[in-house]
């Protein structure tokens, strides 16, 4: 009978320590809370969590593309015109992004406000004729990496970094 009770113990003992053992892979972050306080940030490797005292949050590092739905803007002529535009974006800070957004879908909203803001800014500085005439490719390619940077300095308050904002296309009012 004594036995059975020590391999009871060493059974939940193995499985306990087998659910605390967590492997980081690159292209991921964890944050951990101990007992509600932020305890650390596990990089690349083999981490072990204190059983009950310890959470764990999974963040991934690796580059990920937000499809913002199309938005108004004003050209400086006061026309409209629908811009529709993707993000690529990664997690550059694990405890910053943790403590100011604390998941990706929070950070996809604040991207999609700071991309719109920055939008907004930037083609109500050109009028509806330029941007449908510019023909120069350095041209668009100087505007999209201008709006790319600001948001990109927006961004890193968040611990969010930008990699790049393209714009898919530009719609005429109907």
């Amino acid at each position: 009978m004594e036995w059975i009770w020590i391999a009871a113990v060493v059974v939940i003992l193995l499985i306990i320590i087998i659910r605390n053992i967590r492997v980081v892979q690159q292209s991921q972050a964890y944050v951990v809370e101990r007992l509600g306080a932020f305890s650390a940030v596990w990089g690349v490797g083999l981490h072990f969590k204190v059983p009950f005292l310890d959470s764990v949050k999974y963040f991934p590092k690796a580059m990920m593309l937000y499809d913002i739905p199309p938005s108004e803007v004003l050209t400086s002529d006061k026309q409209n015109m629908t811009v529709d535009n993707y993000i690529l974006w990664r997690v550059s800070d694990p405890l910053l992004f943790y403590q100011s957004l604390g998941s990706t879908v929070v950070a996809e909203e604040r991207l999609n406000a700071l991309t719109y803001n920055t939008l907004k800014t930037v083609m109500g500085t050109l009028s509806q004729a330029d941007i449908i005439n510019m023909d120069d490719a350095s041209e668009r390619n100087d505007i999209y990496e201008g709006i790319s940077d600001s948001v990109d300095a927006l961004a890193r308050n968040y611990g969010i970094e930008v990699v790049d904002v393209k714009i898919k296309r530009f719609d005429l009012p109907e």
